[in-house]
C-alpha cells in the first residue's frame, strides 16, 4: 500500500487520494489548498472516519439547517468529490465573510472545539506545507 509521509502522521492510499482531490478542487476554487487539507485531516482524517457520534457525514464533516438535503443526498451514496466540493465551497464562503483562514476556520468549527480546533488546522498546515 503507498502511503505519503508527514512529519507525525503517515498517509494511507485512500488519504492520499482524497488528499489530492482536495487540492485540485481548492485550487480551482481559489481556496488555500493546504488549509482546505488540514481541515479535512482535522474533520474526518482525510474520509477514514467520516461519521461522526454526532451523525455529521463525509471528509469536511459538513452539518446544519441548510445542508440537510446534501446530508441526505451524502448518505445515500458515497461520493467524496461532492462532498469536497461543497466543503471547500462552504470554506470560501467563511473566507469571504470572515477575511482570513483563522477567523474563517473558528467559524467551521463547533463552537465548543474552538479551543483546539484551530491550533490542530494549524498544526497540520505547517505539516502538509512541507512536502
Amino acid at each position: 500500500m503507498k502511503t505519503t509521509k508527514l512529519i507525525n502522521y503517515i498517509l494511507t492510499k485512500k488519504q492520499a487520494e482524497t488528499k489530492a482531490k482536495i487540492e485540485q478542487v481548492a485550487e480551482l476554487l481559489g481556496i488555500d489548498p493546504v488549509w482546505a487539507v488540514s481541515i479535512a485531516m482535522v474533520e474526518s482524517s482525510l474520509g477514514e472516519f467520516q461519521k461522526s457520534p454526532t451523525g455529521c457525514l463525509g471528509v469536511f464533516q459538513m452539518s446544519s439547517i441548510a445542508m440537510k438535503d446534501l446530508l441526505q443526498e451524502m448518505g445515500r451514496i458515497d461520493n467524496d468529490i461532492v462532498d469536497i466540493v461543497c466543503g471547500i465551497l462552504f470554506l470560501r464562503l467563511l473566507l469571504k465573510r470572515w477575511k482570513t483562514i483563522g477567523k474563517a476556520t473558528i467559524h467551521y468549527c463547533a463552537p465548543a472545539d474552538r479551543d483546539f480546533y484551530l491550533e490542530r488546522v494549524y498544526r497540520y498546515m505547517e505539516e502538509f506545507k512541507d512536502e
